[in-house]
């Protein structure tokens, strides 16, 4: 799966280094979806396999901290090729071919999983292993990510239509967001050890923080802030949701939910633009700041009631023992 994954994402993402049909850059773009669609479950679902304990918990905050430092790097990268040739900025995808061969030189072979009669898990086994909490813990996930991905829309709007910045300034916070995000994510380990079951509500919350500081944001540095205290949110409530599915599913199961949640996350992205316009419509409100501050609330309410959620939990457990 990282290797096909790996060669679909290469291809789809070069490909338009030699195209000039809008078309045929899209569909490129459609093969470049799906090879990231395979490899990034497939990598976050090894690392339960390959880890236990503590550092199964650093190394799937880890994983995040190379992928938003990757990010980053990328964006900086396109953009000097673009500055050049736009075709150049398809060069950067080029990256994948490093992490192939490290697969194809480092990565063990991982035996496969098996069911409880030690045979390989049909479809409707795997489906079963996945409990409802789980589930729910997957559709908070994509509401959550969807509302906060509301931001990445409506920055420039707010950025350029206040007057503090322009189309680059917006690009230099997404950038720095995903600072924040590796930042956050490296420490996911640690912050998971002593917050426990807070762990999840305080990313969304410190997400809401952040966006609420970027929505009353009078400078650029008032931006810059932000979206460094809302990105360490987000590296640490994916590897978090990753671990937290995992621990409600049986081993033949945890590859699907994860795929599961990583799917939804792609639709989130891709929907959140009608969820907009749905807020503007029904609130009466406009685009930009105000969409960011719906973000931010939406992401404050999950919080709270994650941290509801965690708090009956932890008085059930205590019950329990």
């Amino acid at each position: 799966l990282v290797i096909g994954g790996l060669v679909l994402f290469v291809v789809g993402g070069m490909a338009p280094m030699f195209l000039t049909s809008f078309e045929a850059i899209l569909a490129c773009r459609v093969v470049l979806g799906m090879g990231a669609g395979l490899t990034l479950p497939a990598c976050d679902s090894i690392i339960p396999r390959l880890y236990k304990g503590r550092l199964r918990e650093d190394m799937m905050g880890w994983n995040m901290t190379v992928g938003a430092i990757g990010c980053t790097v990328m964006i900086f990268i396109g953009g000097q090729f673009a500055v050049q040739d736009w075709h150049l900025s398809f060069l950067g995808y080029g990256v994948g071919l490093i992490s192939l061969a490290l697969v194809l030189l480092l990565l063990p072979r991982i035996p496969m999983v098996k069911d409880d009669k030690g045979g390989k898990p049909t479809l409707s086994v795997v489906m079963s292993g996945i409990k409802w909490l789980a589930w729910v813990e997957i559709a908070v996930y994509f509401i959550g990510n969807m509302f906060a991905t509301l931001v990445t829309s409506n920055l420039s709007l707010y950025v350029e239509g206040t007057g503090i910045g322009t189309a680059a300034d917006t690009g230099l916070a997404l950038s720095i967001q995903m600072i924040g995000a590796a930042f956050g994510a490296f420490f996911y380990g640690w912050l998971k050890q002593r917050l426990r079951y807070f762990v999840i509500p305080a990313s969304w919350l410190l997400m809401a923080a952040g966006f609420f500081a970027v929505s009353h944001a009078g400078s650029l540095l008032g931006v810059y802030a932000g979206m460094v205290v809302a990105g360490m949110g987000v590296g640490i409530v994916w590897p978090a949701y990753c671990i937290r599915i995992t621990e409600l599913c049986k081993p033949a199961s945890q590859a699907m939910a994860i795929a599961a949640a990583g799917a939804l996350q792609g639709f989130g992205n891709f929907f959140n633009p009608i969820v907009g316009a749905w807020c503007v419509a029904l609130l009466g409100i406009g685009y930009g700041a105000d969409l960011i501050v719906v973000s931010a609330v939406a992401l404050t309410a999950i919080g709270v009631l994650v941290l509801a959620a965690s708090i009956a939990l932890r008085r059930r457990v205590r019950v329990g023992g």
